[in-house]
């Protein structure tokens, strides 16, 4: 007895610490694995060899939304809404947040996403092993799927919401084996793993994927009417759908405030069927089986390559394949194994654009609304690891292989040949023949025949033979989860500076980025940001922007960067059109990269063209010169002068340069001097230069930049960039004319002569600037509160004290939306709209306390849900009879 505890132990201690030996060298931080160094814009010195993780949401939505909702739970506030993003959004609602799951506490944490990430992985393996050893598979088959299933292609390649519903796959089904064997036993209850699940699943953050995963519950629960008596199916389907019905009351407030959010959402292609026409191409169902075959993530960059990476959810391997394809054609619960290699063969063949089975997929409601060809994967991995589990039992319990367990071998031998047979047009261009694809051959020979030399070799433990056929197949899958880990960066530095300015100077207000501090990140730090990316979105507020802010953003993610038409209008552009629009969104800054402020300029007709740099020793200079003209006119008549010189500078060498940068500007006779230490130049970087006064940039006289380096011994020089053309400017090194070259400059702007400190004032040019931000002021915004006649006193966004004269009518920048309530000392006080897109609430003469709060509509519903869902819970624990693990039944 002591034996075989001891036997069942090593096997599921090796599932629960296997992703944590996978993913050391990110704990340790050998890697960095914190998506800010990805996605936020707020990160310096970062190398990026390939990406880590193809969807970007791993930071915009699971990270800066998730580490928000965190926050607020500590805070003890429940995240309904979230008012740093846009002009206030839902936050649980948008279920991308997963603001109600308990993981998404983890996000508090420091690396706290990488530990949510290893947990996921953690309970699926766990939950994998139950299910099996419920459906009396030994320890060592038990051990291999559950392996193969943490280790799944979805884990590897994605990291955002998708991943996280994932693992409760298994514990439903775990349900459903639970309820079969009390129907079985003349037992009580066993749903409540179904409610446990399905909720969870729910909360977890990504609808697509939960609905998905329930499919192949149904699948599967239909496959276990075989055995049972009519009487026996009857009890089985009712319970079952208690359960389901028990996991959607537990689910009640997520669904409430999802659901009652949808009507006033932008659902962008996730509505009329926007995906039904839309698969994966068969020229990459390589990458099934050989996932790295044609490149690394997002290689080679061609436009094919762009369509597929942004659509494919995860991968198989060659080992999942052929254990699956092995444990397939096993005749111990043949119904269950017909099922799963039913909905691998339907679901695969519609991913990648089979017409029978596509048609037939996507004819199931709901499935055309959403990119299934992503969010199908987790579900066809974890139907080939159970049947791999199977294969591994079957291989045990046999003496040697059959002939049908070869011919599953020989079939997932010719599911490899068929894809690199349907790759050979991706195959015959050259970007596509790399390194990686002999590698993947490589591997993928050591892996087929190594499985095929076990399966012929004559072994007297047949149990060794499952054991090493299972092995490696679970080494093939961690060494493709851990690839794209090595392309996390190995070092990076977060300059959270500009952070702390907009802590300090934003108060109530809002800021719009046009790149640096990436949408939803002002969620993460909690100050507000008018930018968003994210799905779904208020309606309201995403029409206003195209059509008052960006008329050429992606709706659905307005972050001041792409644009949908590369020929239209840039995002300055549009800021500069009209600044008032964003003034009356309460926007306070503007944040650009340095040196591309909206307001700074720069020498028009500049190609952006990088070119080596013009090396600058001691006591050389060089002189850039500028004629008079319309051409030197600024953007903001208002602000002519220049009071700072923006450079972008290059070290040549590894480390830091030396010496000293000094600059001279001169327009005509006035003329003003600045410099700055190289010591903090390290590689490429952008340098702001303050003068020690101001320069009129328009003039009729010539305008002339001296740039000399002054000690220092190590190669330094300014990035070149490629010159325009009939521009009429000149450049001299040393009095030599240099051509077809330019210094990349940029001017800072101000109304007039600033003081000693240089150009800090708001509303006369950027307040703050370092390596990865600028900061402009954008003068006069519209006030977050606003009464006529009264005195107001903000506490924070949600309460503050007023005193009016008479009665008034308060008005708040927040999105108006159903669920929106408001106390006006003590007294609820209904909201209202004020206009399309803000609030507004009554006041009385005197003195009056206001306070706002969200609660999404109908959440009294969503409550009263749960605690039946609760109950349901309870009762569905009552005890069976016991029942030996072993039984297979």
């Amino acid at each position: 007895m002591t034996s075989d505890a001891a036997s069942s132990r090593r096997p599921l201690f090796l599932v629960l610490i296997a992703p944590i030996l996978a993913k050391l060298h990110l704990i340790l931080g050998w890697r960095l694995a914190d998506a800010r160094f990805l996605e936020s814009g707020i990160a310096a010195n970062v190398l990026r060899r390939s990406l880590a993780t193809l969807d970007p949401n791993i930071a915009y939505t699971s990270q800066a939304l998730g580490h928000r909702a965190a926050l607020d739970w500590l805070s003890g506030t429940i995240p309904w809404w979230n008012p740093y993003s846009g002009i206030g959004m839902p936050l649980a609602g948008d279920m991308q947040s997963a603001a109600l799951f308990p993981l998404t506490m983890l996000l508090a944490l420091s690396n706290g996403q990488l530990y949510m990430h290893i947990s996921l992985q953690i309970l699926a393996g766990l939950f994998t092993w139950t299910l099996l050893r419920r459906l009396g598979l030994a320890p060592m088959a038990c051990a291999v799927a559950a392996l193969l299933f943490e280790f799944n292609g979805t884990y590897a390649w994605l990291g955002n919401a998708v991943v996280n519903p994932i693992c409760f796959l298994p514990m439903t089904l775990l349900g459903v084996e639970t309820v079969r064997a009390r129907v079985q036993a003349g037992g009580r209850g066993g749903w409540a793993w179904i409610i446990l699940g399905l909720a969870l699943s729910l909360y977890a953050g990504f609808p697509e994927v939960a609905y998905f995963n329930g499919l192949l519950v149904g699948v599967w629960t239909l496959a276990r009417l075989a055995g049972l008596s009519n009487r026996q199916r009857a009890d089985y389907l009712a319970r079952v759908a208690l359960g389901a019905m028990g996991g959607l009351l537990v689910a009640g407030p997520i669904l409430v405030a999802f659901l009652g959010y949808l009507p006033d959402a932008n659902l962008g292609d996730h509505s009329n069927g926007g995906f039904r026409q839309v698969h994966l191409s068969a020229a990459r169902l390589i990458t099934l089986v050989l996932p790295y075959a044609l490149g690394r993530l997002s290689d080679p960059g061609t436009a094919e390559s762009f369509g597929f990476w942004g659509g494919v959810g995860g991968y198989a391997g060659v080992g999942l394949l052929a254990l699956g394809m092995i444990g397939a054609v096993g005749t111990h619960l043949r119904p269950l194994r017909l099922a799963l290699a039913g909905w691998i063969a339907i679901v695969t063949g519609a991913m990648y654009g089979l017409p029978v089975a596509n048609t037939l997929v996507t004819a199931i409601p709901g499935v055309g609304w959403a990119m299934f060809f992503r969010y199908f994967a987790p579900s066809v991995a974890f139907a080939l690891a159970v049947l791999a589990g199977l294969a591994c039992q079957d291989l045990t319990e046999a003496a040697k292989p059959t002939r049908r367990q070869w011919l599953g071998f020989l079939a997932a031998l010719a599911f490899v040949a068929l894809a690199v047979g349907l790759a050979a047009p991706l195959l015959a261009l050259k970007p596509y023949r790399s390194p990686w694809l002999w590698g993947s051959l490589a591997v993928a020979a050591v892996v087929l025949g190594g499985m095929a030399i076990i399966l012929r070799r004559s072994t007297p433990a047949n149990h060794r033979r499952a054991g090493w056929l299972g092995g490696l197949a679970v080494a093939e899958a961690v060494l493709l989860l851990l690839i794209p880990t090595v392309f996390y960066p190995s070092a990076g530095d977060l300059r959270e500076d500009g952070i702390a300015f907009l802590r300090s100077h934003l108060g109530l207000q809002r800021f719009y980025t046009l790149g640096p501090i990436q949408p939803n990140y002002s969620a993460y730090y909690g100050i507000g940001g008018i930018n968003h990316n994210n799905l779904p979105l208020p309606a309201t507020w995403v029409d206003h922007v195209v059509q008052r802010l960006d008329d050429n953003t992606y709706p659905i993610a307005f972050d001041g960067r792409d644009r949908r038409a590369a020929t239209g209008p840039t995002a300055v552009e549009n800021l500069r059109r009209d600044p008032d629009a964003y003034r009356d969104m309460g926007v306070r800054y503007v944040v650009s990269l340095p040196g591309k402020g909206p307001f700074d300029w720069a020498p028009p007709g500049m190609v952006d063209q990088s070119q080596r740099p013009l090396a600058l020793a001691d006591g050389d200079t060089a002189i850039l010169t500028l004629p008079a003209g319309a051409s030197r006119v600024p953007f903001d008549a208002r602000r002519g002068h220049v009071s700072a010189v923006g450079l972008h500078v290059s070290s040549l060498k590894n480390g830091a340069a030396d010496g000293r940068l000094t600059l001279r500007l001169c327009a005509g006779t006035i003329c003003a001097d600045g410099g700055h230490a190289l010591s903090d130049v390290v590689g490429g970087s952008y340098i702001l230069v303050p003068l020690s006064g101001t320069v009129p940039l328009a003039g009729d006289a010539p305008l002339t930049l001296a740039v000399s380096r002054v000690g220092g011994r190590k190669r330094f020089g300014l990035a070149m960039w490629t010159a325009g053309t009939d521009t009429g400017r000149a450049l001299t090194l040393n009095g030599g004319s240099i051509t077809g070259v330019e210094p990349h400059v940029a001017f800072a702007l101000v109304a007039a002569e600033p003081a000693d400190a240089g150009p800090t004032v708001e509303g006369g040019g950027p307040v703050f600037r370092d390596d990865v931000m600028q900061i402009d002021a954008l003068p006069d915004p519209r006030p977050y509160f606003g009464a006529d006649g009264c005195h107001l006193a903000p506490v924070s966004r949600e309460r503050l004290a007023a005193d009016c004269a008479a009665p008034a009518t308060l008005t708040r920048l927040e999105l108006f939306m159903p669920g929106w309530r408001a106390t006006v000392n003590g007294r609820e006080q209904a909201v209202a709209a004020d206009g399309p897109l803000f609030q507004k609430v009554d006041l009385p003469a005197g003195r009056s306390e206001v306070v706002f709060r969200y609660t999404p509509p109908r959440m009294g519903w969503g409550y009263g849900a749960l605690a039946a869902g609760l109950a349901l819970t309870v009762l569905g624990m009552g005890q069976g009879r016991r029942r030996n693990l072993s039984d297979p039944r």
